[in-house]
């Protein structure tokens, strides 16, 4: 019998069994069995759901019509939301609480926190209003949950308060975390999937769950340039669903070429790997850029593998499928692997290596750059990919003058650790390369060791050259304020642009406090050194 005609049959007190032990269409598209001791339809999840352990929560009698309902649950919502469910049952059996016990609502809400609850609420009206189960739990049961006061969420929010873990990075973390990226992926300490990832978060500021959807396909070079494309999240209605809807997005051109020698080296892997297996130049199109790498049975000799060996590969040549894309955990581990990486920007707030795999902190950047850049709520929202305007607000409300205030009780621990000066401190002029030409000093501050003229704007745009020569004793606590009254009269026509000096400001502090560092040792400085 066809699984999807048998599954639709309602199982009664004699058929239950049997309506069990046949398999059923899980919202991600592919088949479960209830009966089978765990369920794992979605193979993009890292976990399984276990249902055995959640339905002893309720009375001997309920059990087989609670693992009705989970099954039927399975093809509403994700294994994501099905596994925060059955965890929330399973932790209520453990605690000897009956979620069908109207008495011990108290007890369920305070045993988890308000998200559990909720889920275990949304199960809970799912279960009665199944009309296809002969036991459900009562009309009076779901209103005492529905009405059962929930608890106070602690309000924080990460954006206004500039949380230094959770909200907005500052525009100096920002240039330090990319230039950390930057020199690491040249030098091959982060690989190119990782490298990706990060830079596409902090590109466009979307969700985690949007950048892993991407296939090689949403790379696209056009009329228009260069483009990506980026699918919605937690979308309801006819555009909910797994790459239902996109928008379009410019992308730079290095970075897009950077996605095409990528996407030449993996199918170069897929063809020696899976030989036969797909016609891979066909299928590279739809490949994640981000893989899933491993089933539940490989073992840790196959953690080179470029993508999980499933017997449908060939249906990539047809269309992107979820179960090849990486997980949600493992995407979050490549983040925190990189704040323990030798080198990471450390944040002067918190003393410790930046977050950056925390909640939603590159979007909550790029909602408060764009504000900053004095974008209408309309158009922050939709860089966000926000259906309205109501969750944008609070970025309006962030202003420029409060994250200056942030970097200036901060500059000094920054220019420790940004590394925005690059140059080599010289002890007098002799000592500097062109130290004799005339045409390369810099007032009486310092030698430009560069061969050509480069016509900036000396000496304020000169001290976050790798060519810049301070002198040691120079006075560059004057050039300083001369930098810091440039930013503060560019800031008072425009906040945006007036934070492209802070590099240079930072570079100087860095000159500043390396000169009293070596003045104070006594250290005499060699030339190039």
């Amino acid at each position: 019998m066809n699984p999807s005609i048998s599954a639709l049959k309602v199982p009664t007190q004699s058929s239950l069994s049997t309506w069990l032990d046949t398999p059923r269409l899980a919202r991600c598209g592919d088949f479960f069995t209830p009966s089978q001791p765990m369920w794992w339809p979605d193979r993009s999840c890292r976990s399984a759901i276990n249902w055995q352990s959640a339905i002893f929560c309720v009375p001997n009698n309920w059990q087989g019509w609670l693992h009705a309902a989970l099954a039927y649950r399975m093809a509403e919502v994700s294994q994501g939301t099905m596994g925060v469910v059955t965890s929330v049952l399973s932790r209520a059996a453990l605690a000897g609480l009956d979620p069908l016990n109207e008495d011990q609502l108290i007890d369920l809400r305070e045993r988890f926190n308000i998200g559990e609850f909720s889920s275990l609420v949304g199960f809970m009206e799912f279960w009665q209003k199944c009309e296809s189960l002969e036991q459900r739990p009562s009309h009076a049961l779901l209103k005492a949950y529905k009405s059962t006061p929930r608890k106070k969420r602690i309000r924080n929010d990460v954006i206004m308060s500039l949380d230094p873990e959770q909200g907005p990075f500052t525009q100096v973390e920002q240039d330090s975390l990319h230039h950390w990226a930057h020199e690491q992926f040249c030098h091959g300490n982060l690989d190119p999937e990782r490298y990706l990832y990060l830079r596409l978060l902090m590109i466009y500021g979307q969700r985690g769950t949007q950048i892993r959807m991407v296939v090689f396909d949403d790379f696209m070079k056009t009329d228009q340039g260069y483009q990506i494309r980026i699918f919605w999240a937690k979308q309801k209605g006819d555009e909910a669903g797994w790459r239902e809807k996109f928008e379009i997005f410019n992308l730079d051109e290095d970075l897009y070429n950077t996605v095409q020698a990528y996407k030449a080296i993996i199918q170069t892997r897929l063809e020696q790997e899976y030989p036969g297996r797909a016609e891979w130049n066909k299928a590279i199109k739809h490949v994640p850029l981000f893989r899933r790498k491993l089933s539940h049975e490989e073992k840790s000799n196959r953690l080179g593998a470029v993508i999980v060996d499933l017997p449908d590969l060939r249906d990539l040549e047809l269309s992107p499928l979820a179960k090849f894309h990486v997980a949600a955990g493992v995407a979050r581990e490549w983040l925190v692997q990189m704040e323990g990486m030798l080198g990471f920007p450390i944040s002067t707030r918190t003393h410790q290596p930046l977050k950056i795999s925390r909640g939603h902190r590159f979007k909550h950047t790029l909602g408060t750059d764009l504000s900053n850049a004095g974008l209408d709520e309309w158009s922050i929202a939709s860089a966000l990919m926000h259906s309205n305007t109501r969750t944008v607000r609070k970025y309006r409300a962030v202003s420029a003058e409060l994250m200056k205030l942030i970097d200036d009780k901060m500059s000094d621990h920054l220019a420790l650790v940004v590394g925005a000066f690059k140059g080599s401190i010289v002890p007098d002029r002799a000592s500097a390369k062109n130290g004799q030409r005339l045409d390369r000093q810099i007032e009486d501050l310092a030698v430009c060791g560069a061969d050509n003229s480069c016509y900036l704007d000396a000496p304020f745009t000169c001290y976050g050259c790798i060519k810049f020569q301070p002198l040691l004793d120079a006075d560059h606590s004057a050039a300083l304020a001369r930098l810091e009254s440039r930013r503060a009269q560019t800031i008072n026509h425009d906040k945006i642009t007036g934070v492209l000096w802070d590099r240079a400001i930072l570079a100087c502090r860095k000159v500043i406090l390396d000169c009293n560092a070596q003045r104070a040792r006594g250290i005499s400085v060699g030339p190039y050194e």
